[in-house]
């Protein structure tokens, strides 16, 4: 199920029925307190016991509207920053999950995912139930509880004595296979509570394929240096292709020290892919090249697997797939390079 069925759902029971319903039964309730158990057969029993899986349904929507609302931090938040959020339409193709994998001493879920041919998100809660204070990877234990959410002097180390904890530095990622075709990953990581943390991976993948499965590997490390790792396999779902258009470059040799090939442009809710080949001509001014961008794509963004030649993937482009692309580079001091303009084949 995915987040935008959950909220449709719950839509459609009206308040006004419910409490009807809750009036209604309290009214027999009250009639059958009079009539005893000499109350006459059919006399409502049908209508209760409707009305009791009527509510009972409404528990369950009311249990899970509880449980959705309670994974404040799914893709969606944990992705928004101040530079970038993501489109409203992702919401249709997230996916809901509740594969977990637990230890002793602590346990992981992953929460949600979106997959596409170019990008995986995933969020996984970790808890360190009562053994573990978690905090990030990247960060000592001498470190401020700061890097946990916490505000005060104390060191992680203090804080976890001081409640009696052991401290448990943790990660996650993907597990690499030829299917997935991770070439860049990363991590962002939110402190929920002391023993609770949520952390999305941001995965770019070199291969368009689908995939119908994949792994995260929760990874962690205590204090003495003792490894753990926790993995879940979970589901994908596609999100589905809502255009794919193919361009010629007009001046494929417009920018130094490169050859640029034929362009994939594919769009999805995440936003729209730029995919081609750079052919390097001249190895030192190939390399100078720092950055691409897309004046008809805003927020067009990404990187190059390299083989010989340069596959570059950009996504995230926000619009319509244009009638003409334009990509414009830049060098390593962020001065204008030149462009390559691509017509629709």
């Amino acid at each position: 199920m995915n987040r935008r069925m959950m909220e449709k759902a719950l839509s459609q029971i009206d308040d006004r029925f419910v409490q009807e319903s809750l009036e209604k039964m309290t009214a027999e309730n009250k009639g059958k307190s009079k009539a005893g158990k000499y109350e006459a057969p059919g006399s409502g029993g049908v209508g209760r016991k409707f009305l009791i899986l009527v509510l009972a349904a409404c528990l369950v929507f009311a249990l899970a509207a509880v449980a959705y609302a309670a994974n404040v931090w799914g893709i969606r938040e944990m992705f928004r920053t101040e530079l970038r959020e993501l489109p409203e339409a992702v919401v249709e193709d997230i996916q809901v999950h509740t594969e977990t994998a637990a230890a002793e001493d602590w346990s992981a879920r992953v929460t949600e995912s979106y997959c596409d041919g170019s990008k995986i998100l995933m969020t996984v809660e970790v808890s360190g139930g009562d053994r573990y204070v978690l905090a990030p990877t990247y960060v000592e234990p001498q470190s401020s509880i700061g890097e946990i959410g916490l505000s005060g002097e104390q060191t992680l180390e203090d804080y976890a004595r001081e409640q009696g904890k052991e401290l448990l530095f943790v990660g996650a990622s993907l597990m690499q296979n030829e299917g997935l075709g991770i070439f860049t990953e990363g991590q962002n990581n939110r402190s929920t509570s002391p023993t609770e943390m949520v952390i999305l991976v941001e995965s770019d993948r070199s291969n368009a394929d689908p995939v119908e499965s994949a792994v995260c590997r929760v990874y962690a490390t205590t204090a003495d240096g003792t490894s753990k790792n926790l993995e879940i396999p979970f589901t994908l779902g596609a999100a589905p292709i809502q255009g794919e258009e193919v361009y010629v470059p007009i001046d494929p040799d417009a920018i130094p020290g490169i050859t640029v090939g034929n362009a994939t442009v594919t769009k999805t809710s995440l936003g729209v892919t730029v995919r081609y080949q750079e052919t390097i001509t001249d190895q030192e001014a190939a390399y100078s090249i720092l950055k691409r961008e897309s004046p008809e794509l805003p927020g067009l963004m990404g990187g190059f697997v390299e083989d010989g030649s340069r596959e570059i993937i950009l996504t995230m482009g926000q619009g319509e797939i244009p009638d003409q692309l334009t990509i414009r580079y830049y060098d390593e001091d962020k001065a204008y390079m030149g462009e390559i303009v691509f017509e629709k084949q």
